[in-house]
């Protein structure tokens, strides 16, 4: 099938690269065993992204150019990717203001599907995790295969984050967004016998060897210092001369996977050296670093105007992400935040539906970093670039 996709195009804006890496870029190395919980006892597969991992569970409940996917509609295109790969139907289901999905829209979409609908995808957004079990009790009622999306959450074989992998019949997640590994995903099953007949291979030596080098060369990045911090101002006048470039926001139609999407990678392991670096990595650092960086954010925006930060509590049982920040106006803020090279993300890539959250989302919700590899001039440049820009009136630099 094809999707119609609003697609932003940064092209012509000359964005320079981050200042600050997106994800962890230092190994903090624990001579302790790992996790909170107990290993997992259920089946499980390494995947090189959690991608592919989400497209070997697809394939196990059965999606095909017969069924149909219920995925949501605030999505990054390599979710829905491996089900175009499969020539499946990909319906996109409503989202709530907090990413919660819509039971209105499910029951909807799910009575109007003319494929029978296989599978539903159910998000974790940004490491906060969700009771679902009233969409495992859906997906039961109707014959379909709930499958977990904990691409945003500290899920390992050594660490679960609470809550998480509760309702999937398949869990799928990306360890290498939480750890400073070159790549790694999780396939992962309560029933073990599930994935028995899922055969992946090794990536090779010298796959090998790029990673460890890779991962180096990222733990040594230069790194931010206090000069930078009074800079900021300076450079901003200087980025407003002339008024913000938009860049091109456009509507395409796809009708295959994104460029993010390798066939040729699907049935790869993680490298070894990944699945090193995940368990033998502190994870008490991990998620007491995260925490605290959400929490300095939160108060740090709190008096800010022009955003608002869409989770402002955070439980001692989350294990954050990244920031999901609110901007009441993404033009010339993005812009701006960009070129001074914060690391701001964002899914400004996504399929078209009738969810105004999702529609609304896509330009305005930035992703900020909070992983534990930042350190206090990182974070600190970073909230003084953030709440410089965004405290500019709407109409530049006066």
């Amino acid at each position: 099938m094809s999707l119609d996709y609003w697609a932003f195009d940064p092209s012509t804006c000359q964005f320079p690269a981050p200042r600050v890496p997106i994800l962890p870029s230092v190994f903090d190395y624990s001579v302790l065993p790992n996790g909170n919980q107990p290993s997992l006892d259920g089946g499980l597969r390494h995947f090189s992204r959690g991608r592919y991992a989400l497209g070997e569970a697809y394939r196990l409940a059965g999606l095909d150019q017969q069924g149909a996917l219920l995925a949501p509609a605030y999505h990054c295109v390599t979710m829905l990717d491996p089900a175009l790969v499969m020539g499946a139907e990909v319906q996109l289901y409503a989202l709530k203001s907090d990413l919660a999905p819509d039971p209105e829209s499910l029951d909807n979409l799910y009575a109007q599907s003319i494929k029978p609908v296989k599978a539903l995808l159910a998000t974790h957004f940004f490491g906060f995790v969700r009771d679902f079990a009233w969409l495992k009790h859906w997906c039961n009622d109707k014959n379909v295969i709930l499958i977990e999306d904990c691409s945003h959450v500290l899920f390992t074989e050594q660490y679960q984050a609470s809550g998480a992998g509760l309702y999937g019949k398949f869990i799928a997640s990306s360890p290498y967004k939480f750890f400073p590994c070159a790549d790694g995903g999780l396939l992962y099953a309560p029933e073990a016998n599930l994935l028995d007949g899922v055969k992946t291979e090794s990536a090779g030596l010298l796959a090998e060897l790029r990673g460890v080098k890779g991962t180096i060369e990222k733990s040594r990045l230069p790194k931010i210092s206090i000069n930078d911090i009074e800079r900021i101002g300076q450079q901003l006048e200087s980025i407003a001369i002339g008024g913000p470039v938009p860049g091109v926001d456009q509507r395409v139609e796809r009708l295959a996977q994104s460029t993010q999407y390798s066939i040729s990678y699907a049935r790869t392991t993680s490298l070894l050296s990944s699945r090193w670096v995940v368990a033998h990595s502190s994870v008490n650092d991990n998620v007491i670093r995260r925490q605290e960086n959400y929490r300095r954010w939160v108060e740090a925006l709190s008096n800010v105007p022009n955003c608002h930060v869409l989770y402002p509590e955070i439980s001692p049982d989350v294990v954050p992400y990244m920031l999901p920040l609110y901007l009441d106006s993404p033009m010339p803020y993005f812009y701006w935040l960009k070129q001074l090279g914060v690391p701001v993300w964002r899914w400004d890539e996504m399929a078209i539906s009738n969810c105004s959250v999702a529609d609304d989302y896509r330009l305005h919700l930035l992703h900020l970093p909070c992983h534990q590899s930042l350190g206090e001039e990182e974070m600190a440049w970073m909230v003084a670039a953030v709440r410089t820009v965004l405290t500019i009136p709407i109409d530049g630099i006066q």
